[in-house]
């Protein structure tokens, strides 16, 4: 099994990534063959989409940044987990591009460049203390994953995470572990 881990957070060991960790050690400790790549994305250069097309007619994005290192690696995974936090009532700026980008997988808006089989776990952080509250944000990122055939399993909504990772409750913190050994 193939996972990619895309965490789209700003902060180093943050809340995001502590989770990230989580979910990724469930998925060691549960599979025997496992490869994992784990990507850093704020700390890459990732540009928004242009919406130029050029991948429509070309073999992929014409952009020659970091996220061609990544395209590869999500075309051949069986599993991409993502993470964000919620800023200011969405995920991340890199977050949202990361996920524009997706776009170089269409050949057109509809047919799709990506094999089928793909699963997909989403690891949100906020502050807000209700889960709910950005509820939708959730929503939005199933839908652009399920938009590309990548079927969305799991969804974990850490609230009440304050810039302080010992706010982090135990019980999250199995959640994403537990997770990560049931992919």
């Amino acid at each position: 099994m193939k996972v990619v881990a895309v965490s789209c957070s700003p902060r180093v060991g943050g809340s995001c990534d502590i989770l990230v960790d989580e979910f990724l050690r469930g998925v060691r400790d549960g599979h025997k063959e496992v490869s994992i790549d784990k990507y850093k994305v704020a700390n890459m250069k990732i540009n928004g989409c242009m919406g130029c097309y050029g991948c429509k007619s070309e073999k992929g994005c014409v952009q020659r940044d970091d996220m061609q290192v990544i395209y590869r690696d999500i075309y051949d995974a069986d599993v991409i987990l993502f993470a964000s936090p919620i800023y200011m009532g969405y995920i991340t700026g890199i977050g949202k591009s990361f996920l524009e980008r997706m776009f170089a997988f269409s050949k057109g808006h509809y047919d799709l460049n990506l094999p089928s089989g793909k699963r997909s776990v989403l690891i949100l952080t906020q502050s807000h203390q209700r889960e709910d509250a950005y509820r939708r944000v959730a929503d939005e990122v199933i839908n652009i994953f399920n938009s590309y055939g990548i079927n969305t399993v799991g969804r974990i909504i850490a609230a009440g995470i304050d810039r302080n990772t010992e706010s982090i409750d135990d019980n999250i913190l199995n959640i994403a572990y537990q997770s990560g050994l049931n992919i």
